[in-house]
């Protein structure tokens, strides 16, 4: 199964790492980056993991900090519409479906 991110989720992505990267550390912007890499890594082992988050989405939750990746399944490919902050305009990412 290979993995699609979709151009505002990529956007979305590189934003969290320099905020932490700025913010934070570079260290911390990396553990940002490992935990994504992770999660990306359990989508394509079993791409139902996640819990629905809408009718056509799932979502799996970062391990260590408060974002989310949304995702759709299709006959090929698991798309990643979104890398959402928990705490930060929910369901803001519904228009992208």
């Amino acid at each position: 199964m290979r993995v699609v991110v979709v151009a505002e989720a990529q956007a979305e992505f590189d934003e969290a790492v320099d905020y932490y990267r700025t913010h934070a550390s570079a260290s911390i912007a990396e553990g940002f980056v490992d935990d994504f890499e992770r999660a990306l890594r359990l989508l394509i082992e079993n791409p139902e993991i996640g819990s629905h988050v809408s009718k056509r989405s799932r979502g799996l939750v970062f391990r260590r900090f408060p974002y989310k990746l949304v995702y759709q399944i299709t006959a090929d490919a698991v798309v990643i519409k979104a890398i959402a902050h928990q705490r930060r305009r929910p369901n803001y990412w519904r228009r992208r479906q």
